[in-house]
């Protein structure tokens, strides 16, 4: 009690209460000096932090000085002036600038402990302040000075360290004056001043210090009244800004909730009220989590197990302060994602967002990636999909591939639109046959693929009972068609990967379209190695037609009436560089498989014209035309280019077909060996009695020779029923004007029955063998035997 006395009989009432007045102001203009730079940023927050230094150093040593005016007015105190000048820069920096820098970081830690520097620098300006006193010694109190030091930095800490929600001006303003006053006050109490001799002190000597704290205070209302004016402008801005940022808030097409970092709710918006179907007085700001998560789930009727796994995943989210982001199926089908964020300073942002069309259309875009529009089963990309899922166990899963047999007719004569219903309905029949396991891809325009869980036993039983099924006539409006189907099997546990699956499987069905069709056909080990002998096999037919590598050999034709030679077959012959000579049995079915038995017949043709053309002009020329050759539009070009190209007259060509090339087309090859004797070149049907409807042939296609099969000349001195045939055959052409040729003469005895039963002529390994060309010292008319 006895130092307050004191204290208060050292100073002037009204000077003490104008440098609190001081303080007063200034730590207000302090305090909005400080939530303007906070608010700022660059260039702005720098310029209010340079305020924050001047206005913080101006005003704890205006306040120091005006008390020390008041201060012991029996000594009437001089200064010295550099060093009080020197005290304002002291102050400056030692407190405004750690409070300025304060401003420069989010950290609670950082901005106390600048905070504290900052109150610790309220003292080292009162030391300097002090030390300007002329004409005195000081005594200092050491444990006074500590407490007034510890005072200023607890206060200034605390005011720095304050949560944003109690940054009030006037709060700041209270600390900073408890801070500045308090050290002060308390310092000087804790200071003797002793005069040296009998000096005192002449009226003006405090002059200059009067004017300086004049200036400093000036200095002070005036920014006070700027501030005050600033302040206004930045509330109006803030309100502003507020304004704007509710109606956004308001607006969002998102559901926002904001929780601070007390785990209470901040604020949230209305489309969040809307998507969980709150009224607008179901929340409030303040509210807990827990009830805020209580009331949402009141609203959606939550189970108990729902509403404390829902408080369980978002307390953890919030307690994980990292981002975050998933989605959550909501009653009636609803669709939301929900994003939590951390905000600097504390709390966290929830986010709600109703995806439910955007996953809806995402689905429908996927279902048709991955699933054929017409059928609405899966498609190819479908179907590699669920093979790189995998199959396990591989020995359980068959890859099933189907061909649909004669549906390009359907196309063709019906129109697409029939052809698409047809598909409808091959899927329909399916769905009913296959297991739920099952998996049905259409991978092409009539292929279809099935992934089938079962073992090769019932992989086999489900594709026979496909093909049985799809025999079955189908009816599409009005109209019946009648298709089938080959299948490819190849077990899972067989291929290495899915291609290699899909490859081995496309294997086994081309192996089903060999055997005729409308059958199922297992995978077999060396079918690979079968195809890709097949494949170097076109590959070298190829480059053997480019490079000339074939040749042909010529076989005579013999007159059986006369023993003369009337001219020869040209037989095509390959001798492949490493697999030596190769039948035409072998290559000419591939050829003809490719479609380059065109080109090949070409040559052919073109090849016998030129050597036929340097023979005797009473011999001809017999050449073999493959059935696809007889389909060609380019067939009619190449036999006159042939000609032309040779000089060979047309009287002295003649071309074999077989009986199977007849029965594909009959009317169009009728119409092309029609045009081929209107040119004069003659038509012989190859093979007689070994296909189809071989008398109507006789009857219905212009012929000019008729070869018997060797099949009948091999067997008729033994067979009985063959001789008759043979018989019948070589009358039937005597009949019809048409001569015969019989083929495959090996033996003597065979040569004699043949001359016995009337055969106009004859070919045989015992007339000639094929030669690759005629030898000079050949005749070409044979002598009479």
């Amino acid at each position: 009690m006895a130092a307050f006395i004191l204290l208060a009989s050292q100073h002037s009432l009204g000077f003490v209460l104008t440098a609190a007045a001081i303080c007063v102001v200034a730590g207000w203009l302090l305090a909005v000096l400080l939530d303007a730079a906070e608010a700022g940023e660059g260039a702005v927050r720098r310029r209010w932090q340079w305020a924050v230094a001047a206005v913080a150093g101006l005003g704890v040593w205006t306040t120091h000085f005006i008390a020390m005016l008041g201060y012991r007015a029996d000594l009437l105190l001089s200064y010295n002036g550099s060093e009080t000048a020197l005290s304002a820069l002291i102050s400056v920096l030692a407190v405004g600038v750690p409070l300025a820098l304060s401003v420069s970081f989010s950290s609670l830690r950082a901005r106390v402990l600048l905070g504290a520097l900052g109150g610790l620098g309220i003292g080292a300006m009162h030391y300097a302040g002090m030390s300007a006193i002329e004409g005195c010694s000081q005594a200092i109190a050491g444990p006074v000075v500590v407490l007034a030091y510890g005072m200023g930095g607890l206060c200034l800490a605390t005011a720095r360290g304050l949560p944003r929600a109690m940054r009030h001006p006037a709060l700041v303003c209270l600390l900073v004056t408890l801070g500045v006053c308090g050290a002060h006050f308390i310092s000087i109490a804790g200071v003797s001043l002793m005069p040296h001799g009998d000096r005192l002190a002449i009226a003006g000597e405090n002059v200059t210090l009067s004017i300086f704290t004049a200036a400093g205070a000036v200095v002070l209302f005036v920014g006070a009244i700027l501030a005050l004016l600033t302040a206004r402008r930045f509330e109006e801005q803030k309100l502003a800004h507020a304004q704007i940022l509710s109606t956004a808030l308001h607006n969002m097409s998102n559901g926002l909730v904001f929780i601070d970092n007390q785990n209470r709710i901040g604020l949230f918006n209305t489309r969040f009220l809307e998507l969980f179907a709150l009224g607008e007085r179901s929340l409030s700001n303040g509210m807990s989590v827990l009830s805020f998560l209580s009331v949402v789930g009141r609203a959606n009727n939550w189970s108990a197990d729902k509403q404390t796994d829902v408080n369980q995943r978002i307390l953890e989210r919030i307690r994980s302060g990292t981002l975050r982001r998933t989605e959550c199926a909501m009653s009636g089908g609803r669709i939301l994602e929900i994003e939590s964020r951390p905000v600097q300073g504390g709390g966290t942002v929830l986010i709600f967002d109703d995806v439910t069309s955007t996953r809806k259309a995402q689905q429908q875009i996927s279902h048709m990636v991955f699933h054929d529009p017409l059928t609405g089963l899966a498609n190819r990309r479908g179907l590699q999909a669920r093979m790189e899922a995998g199959l396990e166990p591989a020995e359980r899963w068959h890859l099933l591939l189907l061909d649909l047999d004669r549906f390009k007719p359907v196309n063709d004569t019906y129109g697409h639109a029939m052809g698409d219903q047809l598909l409808v309905q091959v899927a329909g029949r399916l769905r009913v046959i296959l297991a739920e396991a099952d998996f049905v891809a259409r991978i092409g325009g009539d292929e279809l693929a099935i992934l089938l869980a079962g073992d090769a036993a019932t992989a086999r039983e489900t594709a026979e009972g496909i093909v049985s099924t799809l025999s079955v006539p189908f009816m599409v409006g009005d109209t019946m068609l009648s298709i089938g189907c080959s299948i490819g099997i190849c077990g899972a546990h067989e291929a290495a990967d899915a291609d290699l699956l899909m490859q081995q499987t496309d294997i086994a069905l081309y192996e089903a379209k060999r055997q005729g069709r409308g059958c199922a056909v297992a995978y077999l080990s060396g079918m690979m190695e079968a195809v890709a002998e097949r494949n170097q096999l076109e590959r070298d037919m190829r480059q053997a037609l480019a490079q000339g590598a074939f040749h042909l050999a010529y076989q005579p034709l013999l007159s059986l009436s006369s023993d003369a030679v009337i001219g020869y077959e040209a037989l095509i012959r390959w001798n492949h560089p490493t697999l030596g000579p190769i039948s035409p049995a072998r290559f000419i079915p591939l050829a003809e498989e490719i479609g380059l038995i065109v080109g090949i017949g070409e040559w052919v043709l073109r090849e016998a014209c030129r050597e036929a053309a340097t023979w005797d002009s009473a011999l001809h020329i017999s050449v073999n035309v493959s059935p696809v050759q007889l389909r060609s539009p380019q067939l009619m070009a190449h036999v006159t280019r042939a000609l032309a190209a040779s000089g060979l007259t047309a009287a002295r060509l003649e071309v074999e077909l077989t009986e199977t090339a007849m029965v594909e087309d009959g009317p169009a090859i009728a119409h092309m060996l029609a045009s081929l004797r209107e040119m004069g070149i003659r038509v012989a049907m190859d093979d007689f009695g070994t296909g189809f409807s071989s008398l109507a042939h006789l009857r219905d296609f212009p012929l000019d020779r008729i070869k018997i099969d060797r099949s009948f000349v091999a067997s008729a001195d033994t067979d009985a029923n063959s001789l008759a045939v043979l018989t019948a055959i070589v009358q039937l052409g005597r009949a019809l004007s048409i001569p015969t040729l019989a083929e495959g003469i090996e033996t003597e005895t065979q040569l004699a029955l043949l001359r016995r039963i009337g055969c106009d002529a004859g070919q045989g390994y015992l007339l000639g063998r094929p030669e690759p060309r005629l030898r000079e010292s050949q005749p070409l008319v044979a002598d009479a035997a």
